[in-house]
């Protein structure tokens, strides 16, 4: 009865052993199938519909997906080629898996005013549907993410990895390529190692960016963190970096294509550091630049280069462009343009961004270390970037100390040409630029304006010159100016001159001086002048002899008459010479000679012509003079005439020559006196003196 007993017992197991094989088996060979819902049933328990994929493998250590699509299948907000879990089977009962490897992954991100959005997979966001979903660590070799925004649609690809963090999730990746994914892209892709943390609707990340930019190796933007709270709709980012511009190097088109149309030139380093601050769908943007020689190049107003800080505040509200206000802080501007055409300035206020227009107030110092911070002008600019037109204003009032605040100071291109200025000078100017021209005007009031040129000492200049175009300096018409002071060999006092400036140099229509009861003119005889290479005609009108020899006073020395000519005048390394020319007395008059010359005379030749000199009636006088006016001259005289005090009033014709400086003889009668030929007889017969004529 017991072996009965033992005998039903086992054979009891071993229908049940065999029921559990054949249970086992059977599972076993419908593992797929119970697969595929187990994984729908639980993606479906946590709210994640709907979702298609096929079981290619399962087994006790790992099981692989393939063609998985979340969302609608028509427009899927993920999909994977293939997913790997890996597990143990302690582990698949608990709920948990080691890890997920996943084959070409797409996804599909929306951010908009309600915050951020994966579609389907929402709930891994939101923690919500049933029990909480176990994240595994995730390997994407090809991951590749479409993000719509407010401001255009950009896309991420490369590898990345997934890993939980406590409640949150880890996203990271060591090469993920960014690009705008508008037809006509603003930016060249970007490189990025970094990693974004998402904990529920928050997001948080750390990255370092550089830009493909057409270069053999990417090129370092920024290193970048920032937070955004989807629920709050407001983040905060912060980025800093470097960047260094070359024309045959990195350039601002191949990081930026969308100002390519800019043809912007630049040069030079720029270290900066930018924070966004973003609220709803609103972002306010400050910068703060830090300008190394940063260089702007080929534009039609020159070329330049900046040193110094910037400062930059703006942002967008919902797609449109808040203003940008850019401000400059003693910014150091040089001209990079070849012949230099001024001092390095520092320029200091505020530059405005405008719905495509550029606007800004600056004001313009020194930088030169002898009158830095001297205050050179005022400006106001503005320009429309799509009309491709602008304007710039310019005003200010200059009062001139010799050797420190000079135009030669400031326009280099002056230099060692108009020194030791002195006075005050307000100057109005205006600059525009449409279609790809520049035009630009000024105007200019002399207020006792003094300098010194290397042709002549210029005192008390008064007068409003109109300038048709800056650059280059050209004036409206003739313009007129009146000048107290001039020394140029001579001193003149109370002159006007008229003159213009063209493409070609500068010509004097009419200068003038009133000078010993008469007139002095000089003209330009060139087209043109400029103070290495000029030609001018200088006039005599009417000039009293009697004012003339008491202007010079000249001891022992009187004389009557009047005097007209003209004497060509050339510059030669910036001094006047007087290249002799034709001066003549129009009528009949008297000299009187009894000074130290006459007593001094050593031969009977000499005391005989100083003898004739002391009542000299002449009826003929002409001469003409020539040498440096700022050195040495040759007065040379011509003389027709009688003494009717010896030889019976018998006619003489006398050549002299009086040698020196012409301004020492009018200032203090200093000049030397040496007759190259003597006294000479006429061929004809004896000439009468004038009638009714006594000494001077």
């Amino acid at each position: 009865m017991l072996k009965s007993w033992k005998v039903r017992l086992a054979l009891v197991a071993a229908v049940l052993f065999l029921a559990l094989a054949l249970g086992l088996g059977w599972l076993w060979a419908q593992r797929v199938a119970l697969a595929e819902r187990v994984i729908g049933q639980a993606l479906a328990d946590r709210g994640i519909t709907p979702v298609s994929f096929n079981v290619g493998f399962i087994g006790l250590r790992s099981i692989s997906l393939s063609d998985i699509s979340i969302g609608d299948s028509a427009a899927p907000d993920a999909t994977a080629a293939g997913v790997t879990v890996n597990y143990s089977l302690g582990e698949l009962l608990s709920g948990k898996v080691r890890s997920v490897n996943v084959d070409e992954a797409r996804l599909r991100i929306l951010f908009t005013k309600d915050g951020l959005s994966l579609g389907a997979l929402d709930p891994l966001l939101q923690g919500e549907g049933g029990s909480k979903l176990n994240l595994p660590s995730v390997v994407v070799d090809d991951a590749e993410i479409l993000a719509t925004t407010p401001y255009g649609v950009f896309a991420f690809s490369g590898p990345a990895s997934v890993a939980p963090e406590g409640e949150a999730i880890v996203v990271s990746s060591g090469a993920l390529d960014i690009a705008d994914a508008a037809a006509e892209p603003r930016f060249a892709p970007l490189l990025a190692n970094g990693l974004l943390r998402v904990d529920g609707r928050k997001l948080g990340f750390t990255a370092s960016v550089a830009s493909a930019a057409g270069q053999a190796e990417p090129v370092p933007l920024f290193e970048a963190e920032g937070s955004y709270d989807g629920e709050m709709r407001s983040g905060r980012a912060v980025a800093e970096g470097a960047l260094s511009f070359a024309r045959n190097g990195l350039t601002l088109a191949s990081l930026a294509p969308a100002l390519s149309s800019l043809y912007l030139d630049l040069g030079g380093g720029v270290a900066y550091r930018m924070v966004a601050e973003m609220q709803e769908q609103n972002i306010s943007l400050t910068a703060e630049a830090d300008l190394d020689d940063f260089s702007l190049s080929q534009t039609a107003a020159g070329s330049f280069s900046f040193s110094g800080k910037v400062d930059a505040a703006g942002g967008l509200e919902g797609n449109v462009l808040k203003p940008l206000r850019v401000s400059l802080r003693s910014l150091q501007l040089r001209d990079t343009s070849e012949p230099l055409r001024f001092a390095p300035v520092l320029v200091d206020g505020p530059v405005d961004y405008t719905q495509g227009s550029l606007s800004a107030d600056l004001v313009l110092r020194s930088a030169l270390p002898s009158v830095f911070g001297a205050r050179l002008a005022n400006i106001t600019a503005s320009y429309d970037i799509g009309a491709g037109r602008g304007q710039a204003r310019a005003n200010g009032s200059l009062t001139f100390t010799p050797g420190k605040l000079e135009l030669q100071t400031l326009l280099p291109y002056l230099k060692g040409k108009v020194a030791r200025m002195s006075g005050n000078l307000a100057y109005s100017a205006r600059a525009d630029m449409k279609d790809g021209s520049f035009s630009s005007s000024a105007e200019a009031k002399f207020d006792k304006v003094g300098f010194v040129a290397s042709a002549a000492t210029v005192e008390d200049v008064n007068g409003t010159v109109t300038l048709s175009s800056l650059l280059p300096p050209q004036t409206k018409g003739v313009q007129t100016l009146k000048v107290a002071t001039l020394e140029a060999g001579i001193p003149l006092r109370d002159g006007t001159v008229a003159f213009e400036l063209d493409r070609t140099g500068l010509r004097i229509v009419d200068a003038s001086w009133p000078f010993a009861d008469g007139k002095l003119t000089l003209v330009s005889s060139s087209t043109a002048v400029n103070a290495d290479n000029a030609e001018f005609l200088l006039t005599v009108k009417d000039v009293d002899l009697a004012v003339l020899v008491a202007l010079a006073d000249v001891p022992g020395l009187q004389v009557t008459g009047h005097i007209n000519g003209q004497v060509p005048v050339a510059m030669k390394d910036g001094d006047p010479i007087l290249m002799d020319g034709n001066i003549a007395a129009e009528d009949q008059g008297i000299i009187v000679y009894r000074g130290e010359a006459a007593d001094a005379a050593a031969t009977e030749q000499t005391k005989l012509l100083t003898d004739a000199l002391q009542n000299f009636h002449y009826t003929e006088l002409a001469g003409g003079l020539s040498g440096n006016a700022n050195g040495n001259l040759a007065l040379r005289l011509s003389l027709k005439g009688a003494n009717p005090d010896l030889y019976d009033g018998y006619p003489f014709a006398l050549n002299v020559t009086l040698e020196g400086s012409l301004a020492d003889l009018l200032r203090h009668g200093t000049v030397g006196f040496r007759p190259l030929e003597l006294i000479k007889e006429q061929s004809k017969g004896a000439l009468q003196p004038p009638a009714n004529k006594t000494e001077p």
